[in-house]
């Protein structure tokens, strides 16, 4: 069995921290979908906080795939098929299910502008209708659970079709191969979004990101079997960061020219114009590069002994990611009273939930045979 890599846990610590800080960005002026708004006309605001999602966008959910893409083949090789797709299935199914039927309705009277109360909301909406959840398949930040299955499934069947068969060969990874990797998603970006914009779902699953998430995943099994991660190189990061600050410019002149100031940035979510080709190309190549910096940053400089404050916020992080939509929604809705500035209220906020995230996390885990899920 490889050694663990600490860094890794301790990136999916700061990313799980994010996707929360994410959606509480969401909630206040950031362009995305989310169960509870608050938006204000406050243009600077607004913008900030747009370029926060925008960027975070660009690439953590893509660095969870590879992540998981990269953790995958040990998994499979240790466990064998049968016992890798139920282990994986368990993992994911159960939070899954957990989510509609529990997550999803308390969600839902925040979302639904219900007048009455909780207690209220409950009895006629949950108590009367106890599979609403399930059959309205309602899975929110979840969706990524749902992919991975998908997922891991096809790599499963990958294995078993290509069983007995000569060892594989290993990819290398170079400059080449990153650069076509940029021209096929964001290829493939323009298309799938000409048929389904960013915004529009299909099962709970957003399509317009796919094509890097799939590139991303496979990847991850690419960069366990080649070694990659020892490949990657600080000179290589310091150029990644330079390039990532001027995409991120791009963005923001970009954006500014295609006439996301106004208000309406559908034009850059899909379709035939010049908007949907930048951004489509622009997403996947300021996440390849942010990416890149982090895992180079964090294999430098956090990659230690393994604390037991790391064990503690790595071991909780997957739970943390279920439960965290349920707190920020609900701290936000608890505060909407107070007349205070946007950014001031995002940052109350994001902290308030991941820290109760992690506090309630922590209590669940010690429910008798919940570790074994989570």
């Amino acid at each position: 069995m490889e050694k663990r890599l600490v860094y890794l846990d301790r990136l999916k610590i700061f990313m799980t921290v994010l996707v929360v800080l994410h959606h509480t960005a969401i909630t206040y002026g950031g362009a995305g979908s989310w169960f509870y708004y608050e938006h204000q006309d406050n243009v600077v605001v607004n913008t900030l906080l747009t370029m926060f999602t925008a960027v975070n966008q660009s690439f953590f959910m893509g660095l969870f795939f590879f992540i998981s893409g990269f953790v995958t083949p040990a998994s499979y090789d240790r466990h064998g098929a049968a016992n890798f797709l139920k282990g994986r299935l368990v993992r994911f199914g159960i939070p899954l299910l957990f989510y509609m039927l529990v997550i999803a309705p308390l969600l839902q009277y925040v979302s639904s502008g219900h007048e009455g109360s909780l207690g209220q909301f409950i009895q006629e909406e949950i108590v009367s209708n106890p599979l609403r959840g399930v059959m309205g398949f309602e899975v929110g930040p979840l969706w990524y659970l749902e992919a991975l299955l998908l997922f891991v499934a096809g790599y499963a069947l990958v294995r078993r079709l290509t069983a007995g068969t000569t060892r594989r060969h290993r990819l290398d990874l170079s400059p080449r191969l990153m650069a076509g990797y940029v021209v096929i998603v964001a290829a493939a970006n323009f298309v799938v979004r000409l048929a389904y914009p960013v915004g529009e779902e299909i099962l709970n699953l957003q399509l317009a990101y796919f094509p890097a998430y799939i590139g991303l995943f496979m990847a991850g099994v690419a960069a366990y079997r080649g070694k990659w991660l020892q490949q990657l190189t600080q000179g290589a990061a310091r150029k990644w960061k330079w390039a990532v600050l001027a995409l991120i410019v791009s963005m923001a002149a970009g954006m500014a020219l295609g006439g996301a100031m106004e208000g309406d940035i559908s034009v850059f979510m899909g379709g035939v114009s010049w908007q949907s080709a930048f951004y489509a190309t622009l997403d996947p190549l300021m996440g390849l590069g942010i990416s890149y910096v982090l895992l180079v940053s964090f294999r430098e400089r956090c990659n230690g002994t393994a604390t037991k404050s790391t064990g503690w916020l790595s071991t909780n992080a997957f739970l943390v990611y279920i439960l965290h939509a349920l707190f920020v929604t609900y701290v936000a809705f608890a505060l909407r009273d107070l007349e205070w500035n946007p950014m001031i209220k995002f940052v109350l906020v994001g902290c308030a939930a991941v820290l109760l995230s992690y506090t309630a996390a922590s209590l669940i885990r010690r429910i008798p045979g919940v570790k074994k899920v989570v």
